[in-house]
């Protein structure tokens, strides 16, 4: 069963805070251990040096401690002067000592390795038995030298039992602590989900208060460069399309409705005239002209209109074959001809440098056609028209009257025509240059336009190569 995303960051938080506490734990006590164990040593050490500066100045030596071992010497606790046993504060026997071994008197080691290590001349670390059964000792045995002479050896020793209790006792005291670790990982972990959830928490309720009404509403962004940051902008970016998509889509629908208007208008006023019994032959005819120019206009923008939807759609069939490519550019030519109302019109001059192109003909005379219709609306008979298509790339240019910058970007939207008088005159809407995209992408390419005004304007669609 596959775990909630809420359950696998609690457990996930809640895993790493109890290995770091762990670790914390395990790093406590290890620096326990060698806070200890340097504070021993460094007591053993302190104890060597003042008893080895003793021997240098030749001063009396006087131990904290007796011996922890039998010596060879006199008396029952060592040569003459040491004091009795006795204990520091803390309990613990300190028993410095020091040996000669100028031949006449040797003394018994703590630690005999030791004891040969230093005669050497190099200082040595031991752990010995005490004389107690079950006792150890921490033996430090180091040289004295007096000048460049060795004049004997100090070993000191204590015992690492109250050490090695204090140790036992810091590890039963963290051990103690594992239930605690375990709640503070489970209750941090909950707590970091949470903290961690909140941006995801934030954009559900705010995405849950955007309706389709209010697309343009977007999600806070939490500026913090991470990946709910990167979400955020994906689906700030996704409201955007979406906005923008039912902007568009509201605006086709009442452009397209007002632009059926009209001819459905003038469909229903021939109509009317046509009902009238005294109506004279002349104005009948002119009256059933009107009726049919109306239902022809009508027909040509519902079925730009299902074009314009099928390619937006991705819905138009492509149907590539060997086309002639001179032939189908004059064929198009013709038919924006056909359509211009102007019986002078600008030349239109053809060159191409391929015979064949591999594509759908009837896309391609659309969108030539189309193109060449929109040079015709705005270049002057005096003006001239070339249409190119050079390995693969179709350009249609003209030398009119040009676009305004503030236009440029927004023809090929449905509907906008920048000069809305001219276009009525033209009986244009507005959709050729939507089409011609549409067909443009339906054949896998893209259209660009550049124009320069006063001097004309170019269109260039790249075709994709078979």
């Amino acid at each position: 069963m596959k775990l909630a995303l809420r359950t696998r960051l609690t457990l996930g938080s809640a895993g790493l805070l109890a290995v770091a506490l762990l670790a914390f734990l395990g790093a406590a006590r290890y620096v326990s251990g060698q806070v200890l164990w340097e504070r021993l040593d460094r007591m053993l050490i302190e104890q060597a040096e003042e008893v080895s500066r003793r021997m240098i100045l030749g001063e009396p030596i006087r131990p904290e401690g007796p011996p922890q071992f039998r010596p060879d010497g006199p008396g029952p606790n060592g040569p003459p002067g040491f004091p009795p046993a006795r204990r520091d504060e803390l309990g613990l026997l300190r028993p410095p000592r020091r040996w000669r071994f100028d031949g006449n008197e040797q003394s018994v080691a703590w630690a005999p390795l030791g004891f040969e290590v230093a005669r050497t001349g190099q200082p040595h670390w031991d752990e010995v038995n005490g004389e107690e059964e079950g006792s150890r000792l921490r033996v430090y045995s180091t040289p004295v030298f007096a000048g460049q002479e060795q004049i004997g050896i100090v070993q000191t020793a204590i015992p690492i039992g109250p050490t090695e209790a204090a140790l036992a006792s810091v590890t039963y005291s963290l051990l103690v602590l594992l239930p605690v670790i375990g709640l503070v990982a489970v209750l941090g972990g909950m707590v970091l989900t949470r903290r961690a959830l909140a941006p995801v928490r934030q954009l559900t309720e705010t995405a849950a208060q955007i309706a389709p009404s209010s697309l343009s509403q977007r999600l806070p962004e939490p500026g913090g460069g991470d990946e709910f940051d990167a979400l955020t902008k994906m689906l700030n970016g996704m409201l955007g399309r979406l906005d923008d998509g039912f902007t568009r889509q509201k605006q086709f629908t009442s452009h397209a409705s007002h632009e059926l208007r009209t001819p459905l208008a003038s469909l229903k006023m021939a109509l009317g005239l046509l009902q009238r019994s005294d109506l004279p032959p002349a104005l009948q005819k002119e009256a059933l002209q009107g009726a049919n120019d109306a239902v022809d206009r009508a027909n040509r923008l519902i079925s730009d209109l299902l074009l314009l939807t099928r390619t937006d759609n991705g819905q138009l069939p492509v149907r590539r074959t060997e086309v002639v490519v001179q032939e189908a550019l004059e064929a198009a030519v013709q038919q924006a001809r056909a359509g211009h109302s102007d019986p002078i019109a600008a030349p239109v001059l053809i060159s191409t440098d391929q015979l064949t192109l591999h594509t759908d003909r009837d896309l391609l005379l659309r969108l030539v056609s189309n193109l060449v219709s929109n040079a015709l609306r705005h270049t002057p008979a005096e003006g001239r028209i070339e249409v190119r298509l050079v390995q693969n790339t179709l350009t249609v240019a003209d030398t009119g009257g040009g676009i305004a910058p503030e236009h440029l970007e927004r023809l090929g939207q449905p509907f906008y025509r920048p000069d809305v008088a001219r276009a009525r005159e033209d009986s244009g809407v507005g959709l050729g240059l939507s089409i011609c995209h549409g067909i443009a992408r339906t054949l896998g390419g893209t259209l660009t336009l550049a124009s320069t005004p006063g001097q004309g304007t170019a269109v260039t669609v790249s075709l994709p190569h078979p």
